[in-house]
């Protein structure tokens, strides 16, 4: 708090002269009555002083604001003086046995009476108990008084006197000023309450209105919301902004679906300027900027297009107003009204009209999409129904929503029952297990179906259907979720038996021709021994191609048994604990004459540590062996092919690198399809049957886990940089999980048809 040194002088000047002279006229009482040494100078002084003092703050103008240092010198010297001269008078009466000790309280109760324009001054009187000992000092000569009982209750008794008046006058004081601020806060709460009132009574008029404005806004929305064909909504849109406005001259604009070509206008009276006489929008830069500003806009005659005018004369207008219709925060058209010069519209009216455009712009832009809607799926239906292919839509609870013709046809029946359960309606084996599947996955799926009630075919089989189930997601505020399942059904019967007469003309042409092979090969070899007769240089060269073919033509033969065995089901696993080390080992022992003869480096960085895998070692070799020989087969000479192998807690994960020509990634998922090549041409580099890779995939699946195509990633330190390389890696599970002996076997129907790994 500031002190306000005038108004202290002030109060001194009312207060102070009068304890001052009280103290004076006190001490010439005690020099009449009890005359002592000193006495009659101190009063003598400070009887000067008091008329010093006097005349100066007589001398003061009242009231005077400015605050000077000589106020502020004069207001502590004439405390100051006051504490002083009782101080002297103690000491010059008797020192301990004066009762003038007294006047210190009569001191502190005049200094309190400044506490509320000097906070400071409440602790003045505290200085009164120092200056008492002081006197005392003076007038014994010693300090030996500070051990009477005497002197010690008198200065008890001054000190808690001074302590009890100084916390009453601050107490007081704080009160008079809560009072003081009680008063003032009071005093605003009445301004502040008939604001309020003032406020709340113009709130109520608004609502009032805005009560009316929205019941007015309920019932065309009501009337809005009735309809979703376009024309209709149109009119219904033209009426009530008419109704609104409380005139007959008004219109609704629309532009095209591209909301940039033109518009398409209806008035309140039913007038039409339809695509036959087009307002171009590119155009029309004032509408342009009226229809994307948000905000009503007038535009005068000149500015009207010129298919508007007519409209505008019609109406005898000097312009028109428009109020835009914004879906979706983009303009989709406009609300027109006659401008006469003035305000067309008036103040008050314009934010209802706003308010009705949102609603007239959403059902506007409602209607449309359903049009939109309608169309799409009259096309929609007329497509199901003129493809091959069954089609059933299913909900997430299983309910079925859409079946086309053609899947009526494969289950048998007369009509769709949409609103049933699939599950009873449609009883096929293994229908309800792949929607289940394909709604909690969240992936499409592919199965095989036997459907009965479709027919059975020539041996007597049900017909069999590809069936591929895909799911269908809508955004919630969880994100996307699964909102039902589409399935495709594909009849596929006469594939199945024309694959089924393949592999039996493979398996028996296969073993047709191993017979031969073996003879061929036989004589070969016994001729090249030179057992019928002298071999020329030119015939060993012959004969040596010769049975290099064959030994090619019986490997290409040895693929197709394979692969016949494999589609029929006969190859069953047999898993053992085995080292994936050891394994690698063998292959790389068995497998290095070959890289050494096409002048290739065959390294092996498998870790001997590797933990045990259980897996049928004759087919995960069979599987290194078909890698590590495409390798080398694909690898010019001077490169690398390496086998390597990690830990991967619950599996293990093996890989063959090379330095070759790599693979495409386009063509990475398509090279384990059978007798895929990724050149398939008549005069292609690199001969194959393109089964190696699908058996390898076959194997490693039937085992529990995957194979795959990476870049190559230098580890195998081509020699050409040109040379992308190429790295296949599979997975083999610690323990293998075939729970049942036939779940081990090795059936090439049911890789086709579970999908791609």
């Amino acid at each position: 708090m500031t002190p306000n040194y005038a108004r202290l002088l002030d109060h001194e000047r009312r207060y102070g002269v009068v304890a001052k002279v009280t103290l004076l006229l006190l001490g010439g009482a005690l020099l009449a009555l009890r005359p002592a040494p000193g006495l009659g100078l101190v009063v003598g002084l400070y009887g000067l002083v008091v008329a010093l003092s006097a005349a100066a703050l007589l001398a003061r103008r009242p009231g005077a604001a400015e605050e000077t240092g000589g106020s502020r010198w004069l207001f502590w010297l004439s405390q100051g003086v006051d504490a002083l001269y009782v101080t002297a008078l103690i000491t010059t009466t008797g020192g301990l046995s004066s009762p003038l000790y007294l006047l210190y309280l009569l001191l502190a109760l005049k200094s309190l009476l400044y506490v509320p324009d000097v906070e400071g001054i409440v602790w003045l009187p505290f200085a009164f108990g120092p200056l008492y000992v002081l006197a005392l000092w003076l007038a014994h000569g010693s300090l030996g008084f500070l051990a009477d009982l005497f002197f010690l209750t008198r200065y008890l008794l001054l000190l808690g006197l001074i302590v009890g008046i100084t916390l009453f006058t601050w107490l007081l004081q704080n009160r008079l000023r809560e009072l003081d601020r009680l008063r003032l806060a009071l005093a605003q709460q009445a301004r502040d309450l008939a604001m309020q009132t003032q406020t709340l009574q113009r709130t109520a008029t608004d609502l009032g209105d805005r009560v009316l404005e929205l019941r007015t806004l309920q019932e065309a929305a009501r009337s809005l919301s009735a309809t979703l064909y376009l024309r209709e909504t149109l009119r219904t849109v033209a009426e009530r902004f008419s109704s609104l406005v409380d005139s007959p001259r008004c219109a609704v604009a629309l532009m095209d679906a591209d909301r940039s070509a033109s518009l398409q206008v209806v008035t309140a009276e039913g007038w039409e300027i339809n695509a036959g006489q087009p307002v171009r929008l590119e155009e029309e830069d004032a509408l342009q900027t009226a229809l994307r500003s948000g905000r009503s806009q007038v535009l005068p005659y000149g500015s009207v297009p010129s298919a508007l005018v007519p409209l505008v004369r019609a109406w005898d207008a000097s312009g028109l107003e428009v109020i835009p219709l914004v879906a979706r925060g983009r303009p989709i058209g406009g609300l027109l009204t006659a401008w006469t010069g003035g305000e067309a519209v008036a103040q008050q009216r314009r934010s209802l009209l706003e308010s009705f455009a949102y609603f007239a712009a959403t059902a506007l832009e409602n209607a449309r999409l359903y049009g939109e809607v309608a169309g799409k799926s009259r096309e929609l239906e007329a497509m199901l129904a003129g493809i091959g292919d069954g089609v059933l839509v299913v909900d997430a609870s299983g309910t079925l929503l859409l079946m086309n013709p053609v899947a009526q046809r494969i289950f048998g029946l007369s009509a769709a029952p949409l609103g049933a359960d699939v599950r009873s309606a449609l009883p096929a084996e293994g229908l309800a297990a792949l929607l289940e599947e394909t709604a909690a996955g969240g992936r499409a799926q592919i199965r095989e179906l036997p459907l009965p009630s479709a027919g059975r075919s020539s041996d007597g089989e049900p017909y069999t259907f590809q069936a591929l189930a895909a799911p269908l997601y809508r955004n919630t505020e969880e994100g996307e979720q699964v909102s039902g399942v589409v399935v495709v059904l594909r009849d596929i019967t006469a594939q199945k038996e024309l694959e089924r007469m393949k592999s039996n003309f493979l398996s028996v042409v296969s073993h047709e021709l191993k017979t031969p092979l073996h003879s061929i090969k036989g004589f070969v070899e016994i001729i090249l021994m030179g057992k019928t007769g002298p071999v020329t240089e030119l015939q060993r060269d012959f004969l040596s191609t010769v049975q290099e073919q064959t030994v090619h033509l019986q490997r290409l033969i040895e693929d197709l048994l394979e692969f016949s065995r494999l589609e029929s089901g006969q190859v069953r696993l047999r898993p053992v604990p085995v080292s994936p080390a050891e394994l690698a080992r063998t292959v790389v022992a068995k497998l290095k004459p070959l890289a050494v003869d096409r002048q290739l480096t065959l390294e092996l960085a498998v870790p001997p540590d590797l933990p045990e895998v259980e897996v049928d070692p004759m087919r995960v070799e069979q599987v290194l062996t078909n890698l590590v020989e495409n390798a080398i087969k694909f690898t010019p000479p001077g490169g690398r092919v390496r086998i390597l192998a990690w830990d991967r807690d619950d599996a293990v994960e093996m890989a063959v690198a090379d330095t070759g020509i790599g693979v495409p990634p386009a063509e990475r998922e398509r090279v384990f399809e059978r007798f895929y090549q990724v050149d398939s041409s008549v005069r292609r580099r690199y001969k194959g049957t393109g089964l190696g890779l699908t058996i390898c995939k076959h194997i490693v699946t039937r085992h529990g886990g995957r194979i795959w195509i990476e870049d190559g990633k230098g580890n195998g330190a081509a020699p050409d940089p040109s040379l992308p390389g190429s790295e296949f890696h599979f997975t083999l599970p610690k323990v293998f999980t075939a729970a049942q002996p036939d779940e081990a076997a090795l059936d090439f129907d049911e890789l086709r048809t579970s999908g791609r790994a």
